[in-house]
């Protein structure tokens, strides 16, 4: 590529409306703060959908009846922070009705994608795992990725190893992991899926998220948690399993070793409150299960916004439906429980909803 290689955010709107813009334009500010006017919406158009790449991303988009378009994150055309940018039909050739409702970065080194797979998670909880190479060639005018229901949407794909997990997040507060290893691959691209995971009536999923597997059992896990909030002065949480606890007594080489594979799950809500809990608070589960509690569902917090692995050194971007942005520290937001309700992240003002959330990974290094 002769286009240079920056660090970008990309949002779209519900009214599709799409954007790419530098990601230094965005300053960090304190958790609680109130953010800045990320984009310009008219006509109560909002942005649901944000995240990060580089100019030389790959970028798979995905419509809500299952057409999959491929584009390089540099033909997005730039926007200012004040701008909504322009009309994903004029950029994608979009059908009448459709509209873009997931999205996907790949690898810029396709010579890594032979040995890729990949993970498809929708509103009403089917899941699907194909090869990367499925969707090597996809023309201007798109292809077929996955059947959907009518009243169904593809709300994440993920690349993913067999030594992985997968974590379904529902917009209600519960959340379900599953090995990777346990979902089959399919040939081709038209099958629905098959049930990932359990949802009530007023329930759907609104993440997906890969979390590396780790040998630990559930009483280890449990025991290197308490251990673990002894050490960091956390205070106790209720926990919502029903299967009794052994504590089991750790070696210090055991310790580390959890330690040093310890995984973070952020879960945001629309209200603009957070968290960050150990992945060792959720146990690999069977799929088509209801979950677990992911976060505490309640009319302070309002629902679920988004759920994503985090490291410790990154950044998120939170967006709202008014178009006010918030870059922030990771490490500012407390590490508690599973099982609790969060801090506030964003300061919202009245009837103000985030729509989404992001990871940006600490780049500190290759950029030295």
């Amino acid at each position: 590529d002769v286009v240079q290689k920056e660090d970008v955010i990309i949002t779209i709107t519900n009214k599709g409306y799409i954007k790419r813009s530098p990601l230094s334009s965005i300053r960090v500010q304190k958790r609680g703060g109130k953010g800045k006017t990320g984009i310009t919406t008219r006509d109560e158009d909002f942005v649901n959908q944000i995240f990060t790449a580089n100019t030389h991303t790959p970028i798979l988009f995905f419509s809500s009846k299952g057409i999959v378009y491929k584009l390089k994150a540099w033909k997005i055309p730039e926007g200012s922070n004040q701008s909504k940018g322009k009309a994903l039909h004029s950029i994608l050739p979009l059908k009448e009705g459709h509209i873009i409702t997931s999205i996907m970065p790949l690898p810029s080194d396709e010579s890594l994608w032979a040995k890729m797979k990949i993970i498809f998670a929708t509103a009403n909880g089917k899941v699907r795992k194909n090869s990367l190479l499925d969707f090597e060639n996809i023309q201007q005018s798109g292809k077929i990725a996955m059947k959907l229901e009518d009243t169904d949407t593809i709300v994440g794909i993920k690349i993913l190893d067999d030594d992985d997990d997968f974590l379904l997040s529902s917009k209600n507060g519960k959340a379900l992991r599953v090995q990777s290893k346990k979902l089959r691959l399919f040939k081709g691209r038209s099958s629905k899926g098959i049930k990932g995971m359990a949802l009530k009536k007023d329930d759907k999923i609104i993440s997906l998220s890969i979390l590396k597997s780790v040998k630990i059992t559930s009483d280890e896990a449990k025991s290197y948690i308490k251990a673990s909030r002894l050490e960091k002065d956390l205070d106790e949480t209720p926990d919502d399993d029903s299967e009794t606890t052994k504590i089991v007594k750790l070696s210090n080489k055991q310790i580390q070793e959890f330690k040093n594979k310890e995984q973070y799950i952020l879960t945001v809500t629309e209200n603009g409150y957070g968290k960050r809990s150990s992945a060792y608070e959720y146990r690999v589960s069977g799929r088509g299960g209801q979950g677990i509690i992911n976060i505490i569902s309640s009319e302070r917090n309002g629902d679920v916004a988004s759920t994503f692995t985090i490291n410790h050194e990154d950044q998120i971007m939170l967006i709202t439906d008014k178009g006010q942005m918030i870059r922030c520290n990771v490490k500012d937001i407390r590490i508690t429980g599973r099982n609790t309700q969060g801090v506030r992240i964003f300061n919202l003002s009245e009837n103000e909803k985030v729509v989404s959330a992001a990871r940006v990974e600490d780049t500190s290094e290759e950029n030295n």
